[in-house]
């Protein structure tokens, strides 16, 4: 069970990345309420790779535009805020983590395709299931999945071979990834992811269903919350592993079932995972 003192040790004792000043600049005019989109645009114009990540995502099949768009002005308010934002939140997390280095025992490629994976099936989700009121947006699943598993960054990137030893022995053992974490390193990736996202000023309940994404019901009357990214993690990993193009078959392998959502729309968001596996980009 995660306690304020594992999150503080984690806090204290492991070291996460700042987001870059540019990141940083954006999501601060992003933030501010009832911005004009001129600020926005000016705002992209000053990073041309985020404002390129912008217009590829404004042209693709996903916002069912007519005719491509070469212009930030159109693109913007295409996307809205709450999308810009998590383009942005995404650039700037690989950004912090690119030159980790990738290994055998632990390929970042893999880890990104999954959690980009989660974050589109959170998203999908999200959209379909029966939320509450004060619930997040599609696009805050989105960023859940995102970074449901940054934890494990955070542990590698800090702990090196001893997180590969760790990984080793939750494959040969009973217990799982994060029980053999917690046993012999006193912390988990849930907690360690928790901890970054509040570091990268995610507010609440984000950081909260990252920390609980493998444990739902110990989070009260906010499982239902959980349960989409725990959903949506059995998803990308069945449709990954899954040697048949079969949403039946890819169900058979998830357990975990939100609030609000029968087998037909199950099954037709994993068919919607299995076709956009083959373009998925991370």
């Amino acid at each position: 069970m995660t306690t304020a003192n594992s999150l503080e040790q984690i806090s204290d004792s492991m070291r996460i990345p700042t987001l870059s000043a540019s990141v940083e600049r954006i999501r601060a005019v992003l933030a501010k309420p009832d911005v004009e989109m001129t600020e926005v645009v000016a705002a992209f114009q000053t990073d041309p790779p985020l404002a390129a990540k912008v217009l590829k995502i404004a042209n693709s099949v996903s916002y069912g535009r007519q005719s491509k768009t070469t212009s930030l002005q159109s693109a913007i308010p295409a996307l809205g805020l709450r999308t810009l934002s998590m383009i942005v939140l995404r650039a700037g997390v690989l950004a912090a983590y690119e030159n980790t280095p990738d290994c055998e025992q632990f390929s970042l490629k893999d880890l990104w395709k999954h959690s980009t994976l989660t974050a589109q099936v959170s998203e999908n989700l999200a959209r379909r299931c029966r939320r509450r009121k004060s619930d997040m947006s599609p696009q805050d699943y989105y960023t859940c999945g995102l970074l449901h598993d940054i934890g494990k960054i955070v542990l590698y990137d800090n702990l090196g071979e001893q997180y590969l030893e760790v990984l080793s022995a939750a494959r040969t053992g009973a217990e799982g990834l994060e029980a053999e974490e917690t046993r012999l390193l006193g912390m988990n990736h849930a907690d360690a992811g928790s901890v970054a996202a509040v570091l990268w000023r995610l507010p609440e309940p984000i950081p909260g269903v990252i920390r609980c994404h493998h444990k739902a019901a110990a989070w009260g009357d906010m499982a239902d919350t959980v349960k989409i990214i725990a959903c949506a993690d059995e998803i990308a990993n069945a449709v990954a592993a899954a040697g048949s193009n079969d949403p039946k078959a890819v169900l058979a392998q998830v357990h975990t079932r939100p609030l609000g959502i029968g087998e037909a729309e199950l099954l037709q968001v994993i068919a919607d995972t299995i076709a956009g596996l083959a373009t998925l980009e991370f």
